[in-house]
């Protein structure tokens, strides 16, 4: 497993270098002038030459990328260029935001799909089947930003049982991270309902009924577990996913995460924190798919020897 994992590592090192450097430049090349937002229209030329200096904009661009690389490798992901704070600690700030909303949204994706999967494999073709079918399709069907929406304007604006948008107790958690979940418990669903179906017309799942096993024991501990393999791929890819790719979610409810950090860095051309953050997602997204691979192994060991 060791070695395993090794591997996994040393994979990783060229796609977080690869992000480094696309980040990098493609900042770079994109129109727009960081100094203009900082200083404003009327800010004389000297002022301007003097701060483009003081941010190291007028070195060479591979001088610029070597600075940068080295206090990455130093762990210092520079300042931002309109807060003047170190971009680390609004990450620390942010991000158990973003990790509280995705775990909550990945913990009603995996309760809620996985249930509705198990429960259309045991009676295929039935009326919940059919139902939880249909609505996978629309889940899946539907984008995030039109689903947040309307449960603002049905649960917060309508009934006002929930508020439409901020951060604080439980009540503001609940919209956001269903919202987010939507399309990965409709996904889920439709992954186990026919991980469900295959294990469950297995020769050894028909050895353990003619044993006399109940059908909820053949279910859990025959069908479900052996069912998991690609339901932890699933899983995880999504964590990631909510991880790193939840911008729209943080901004239609005004959730005071990461992904509404760096939308406000770009909307500020605020070049070290959009670089920053950027990065900081890039690994926590390739170390949740190291965790994903860990936990696949784990559940089929003939991975390890792929």
């Amino acid at each position: 497993m060791l070695s395993f994992i090794l591997r996994r590592l040393l994979l990783a090192i060229p796609t977080l270098l690869g992000v480094l450097v696309v980040t990098f430049l493609l900042l770079f090349v994109a129109p727009g002038d960081p100094v203009a937002e900082i200083v404003g229209e009327r800010a004389d030329p000297a002022t301007v030459a003097r701060l483009r200096a003081e941010l190291r904009l007028d070195d060479p661009l591979p001088q610029q990328f070597a600075h940068y690389a080295g206090g990455v490798l130093r762990g210092d992901l520079g300042r931002s260029f309109i807060t003047n704070r170190e971009i680390s600690s609004d990450i620390a700030e942010r991000f158990p935001k973003t990790l509280l909303l995705a775990g909550t949204a990945m913990l009603f994706a995996s309760v809620l799909g996985i249930l509705l999967g198990v429960v259309s494999a045991r009676r295929p073709g039935g009326w919940v089947d059919r139902t939880a079918l249909g609505g996978a399709y629309l889940g899946i069907s539907f984008p995030v930003y039109w689903v947040g929406l309307l449960f603002i304007l049905l649960f917060a604006v309508q009934l006002r049982w929930l508020p439409a948008s901020g951060y604080g107790g439980l009540k503001y958690l609940v919209l956001p991270a269903l919202a987010l979940g939507m399309r990965s418990i409709a996904f889920l669903a439709r992954v186990t309902r026919s991980a469900m179906l295959e294990v469950l017309n297995s020769d050894f799942v028909r050895t353990a009924r003619a044993k006399g096993l109940g059908e909820r024991t053949v279910t859990l501990r025959h069908g479900l577990r052996n069912a998991l393999i690609p339901v932890v791929t699933v899983l995880g890819l999504d964590f990631g996913y909510y991880l790193t790719g939840s911008i729209l979610t943080e901004t239609i409810f005004s959730w005071p995460g990461l992904g509404r950090y760096v939308v406000n860095a770009i909307g500020r051309r605020d070049l070290p924190a959009i670089q920053g953050a950027v990065l900081f997602l890039s690994a926590v997204f390739v170390m949740v798919n190291l965790l994903t691979d860990v936990a696949y192994a784990k559940t089929d060991p003939r991975v390890r020897y792929d």
